[in-house]
């Protein structure tokens, strides 16, 4: 290539800036690469949409996406829980195939994504002793849970560029391998920044209007604490029972989202659905469909679907550890599910009818 054409790699870059001599250049430590993506997770910011409004306050907070004295201390045993969110030192020497690791429940689930002014006064409705399961309870969790999502998109977008680095000291033919990867994971990563951007756009006008009329939820009360909790959102694919719901990697397309969250309230586990929008599209749909699960099933398919649609997941370690090496497989392959590791399959989320836990759902309410 000329030295001032644009590089091959897409980097946006002139060749001389960026892949001329690559191969002879100092081959980088992966772990390296780790230390500046936690550096950049570190870099925080308000996500209250009007700030000019209502001053954030002076400093970031370490916000936890499932509140530390509940949801997260239901599960702790000796101030740790384990993480499916691996370590690239975990990536390796498992070979792609990590276990859940240990981590300290003042690190568990938190995220510089609120100052502390907003992290306190938004959530206090949902932080206390008790919860109501109602609209507007309903709503917190979900923008909560809508503004952590947006959050990791933008991590994963500014760590693309210390990825591309990975590749200093290899031939072409690795260096080309690796660029086309990255590639495809950059196109994903931009089309889930847009959807998250629109996504965290509808949840900031009714936050602020106070409007919730569009915004609908499910909520289940089981009948003791779950050794799991949880928070995310995603696009419902598929519904617990494997039917499809509407079809993914459409670039551009307007597809209905769903957020989940699960957490402890008095001994008692609590989930809740919640999504803005239609009726009767794909996230009613399956939001009706974990409905439709029996009492006495409904705890055993939401910790299936946790697997399989959230990395933001947190588990009891003895719970994790008195489970039969076969089921530990299994879960371990569905945090993989979705990625570009391993494709989704409706057949993941059918009900195999196997217990690794033991609640019924007491109470389920929804809007």
């Amino acid at each position: 290539m000329g030295r001032n054409e644009l590089c091959w790699c897409r980097s946006g870059l002139k060749y001389k800036k960026c892949h001329l001599d690559r191969e002879q250049q100092t081959p980088i430590n992966i772990f390296e690469v780790e230390t500046r993506l936690i550096a950049q997770l570190r870099e925080g910011y308000c996500s209250y949409p009007n700030p000019a409004g209502d001053p954030c306050g002076p400093t970031i907070a370490k916000a936890h996406t499932i509140q530390k004295k509940g949801g997260i201390a239901a599960i702790a045993e000796a101030g740790h829980v384990l993480t499916v969110k691996p370590t690239m030192k975990d990536m390796i020497e498992s070979e792609g195939n990590p276990s859940p690791r240990k981590i300290g429940v003042n690190n568990a689930s938190v995220f510089p994504g609120f100052c502390g002014k907003h992290d306190t006064t938004l959530f206090k409705p949902i932080e206390g002793k008790t919860l109501p399961l109602n609209r507007d309870a309903a709503f917190l969790f979900s923008y909560r849970a809508i503004a952590y999502e947006r959050f990791a998109k933008e991590a994963q977008f500014k760590a693309i560029a210390a990825q591309r680095q990975m590749d200093r000291g290899h031939s072409f033919f690795h260096q080309s391998m690796i660029q086309r990867h990255l590639n495809v994971f950059a196109a994903g990563v931009e089309i889930g920044r847009r959807d998250m951007d629109r996504w965290k756009m509808q949840f900031d006008e009714r936050l602020l209007s106070g409007a919730r009329d569009d915004f609908h939820f499910l909520a289940v009360r089981f009948d003791s604490a779950l050794p799991i909790v949880a928070s995310g959102a995603f696009h419902p694919e598929f519904d617990v029972q494997g039917n499809p719901l509407q079809k993914l990697g459409r670039n551009g397309a307007d597809l209905d989202h769903i957020t989940l969250n699960v957490t402890a309230f008095e001994g008692q586990t609590v989930m809740v659905l919640g999504w803005i929008g239609n009726h009767k599209g794909p996230a009613k749909a399956f939001a009706d469909s974990f409905a439709r699960v029996a009492d006495d099933r409904k705890a055993d398919v939401l910790v299936r679907l946790l697997f399989i649609q959230t990395d933001n997941l947190f588990l009891r370690p003895s719970w994790w550890e008195g489970l039969p090496f076969a089921q530990q497989t299994t879960f371990r392959k569905m945090v993989l599910s979705g990625s570009t590791v391993q494709a989704r399959l409706a057949s993941e989320f059918v009900d195999d009818g196997k217990s690794v836990v033991t609640a019924v759902a007491l109470e389920t309410v929804s809007d």
